[in-house]
């Protein structure tokens, strides 16, 4: 899935969901998380040049010549070369990004199926909603997944069950993750040496004890800070 996102707010969403290496080009105004886009290409330019100016210049600016709608410019050049399988934009206001409209001619005009998905959130619950659309447009935000892992032992959405020993082990995983329901971090590592004096434990090329109850196996929208934990366990 190649993404590329042509709003801030959508960016901080793509990296909620663990799925900045599928970014594949930005806004010039994408900032977030700091130093992680600077490999990511710039496909959008501003009119206004918002170091050189006042805030009463760019107001102006803002408010006359350019009415919003010409604030902004999309190359649609690169906005090619980054071949998207989706773009994200907006249709909120023509003076916090590209309009909807000039995206949607623009993504027309160009070669390929490429999807154009506005986010218009205008409450927190909007919000939230918007994170699961998006999760369901990019295919997750199942954890594991979100953070570009692969789950060996469970498929998304199914209740969890009892699982052996043996089937741990079998399954040959890279990294097992410790997070029972219910235990601390810290009570999972006092019960450590129950896991550990098991056979085929030293098969196991890594394990990692992570908050189960705070990130993990509760429903609630802390699971997004679990799958960015993840995605730091699995790349660093």
């Amino acid at each position: 899935m190649r993404i590329v996102s042509l709003l801030p707010a959508a960016t901080d969403f793509v990296a909620a969901l663990g799925l900045l290496p599928s970014l594949t080009g930005r806004t010039h105004e994408c900032d977030w998380p700091p130093g992680a886009l600077d490999d990511v290409p710039v496909v959008t330019s501003s009119a206004i040049d918002h170091d050189v100016l006042s805030s009463r210049e760019i107001s102006a600016a803002v408010g006359g010549e350019h009415r919003g709608s010409g604030l902004y410019s999309l190359d649609s050049a690169l906005l090619a070369a980054a071949e998207p399988d989706v773009v994200l934009t907006q249709d909120l206001c023509d003076v916090c990004a590209i309009s909807y409209r000039q995206v949607s001619e623009t993504v027309r005009a160009m070669e390929g199926d490429t999807r154009v998905v506005s986010l218009e959130p205008r409450t927190l619950e909007g919000i939230f909603t918007c994170l699961t659309t998006l999760g369901e447009v990019l295919g997750v935000p199942e954890q594991i997944e979100a953070a570009g892992g692969t789950p060996l032992l469970a498929d998304a959405g199914e209740h969890t069950r009892p699982i052996t020993w043996d089937a741990v082990v079998g399954a040959r995983p890279d990294i097992l993750l410790l997070i029972p329901c219910g235990f601390p971090p810290e009570r999972t590592e006092a019960e450590l040496p129950l896991l550990t004096g098991l056979p085929g434990w030293d098969e196991i090329p890594a394990a990692h004890i992570l908050d189960g109850p705070a990130y993990f196996n509760r429903p609630g929208p802390r699971v997004v800070d679990g799958a960015e934990l993840l995605a730091d366990v699995l790349h660093g």
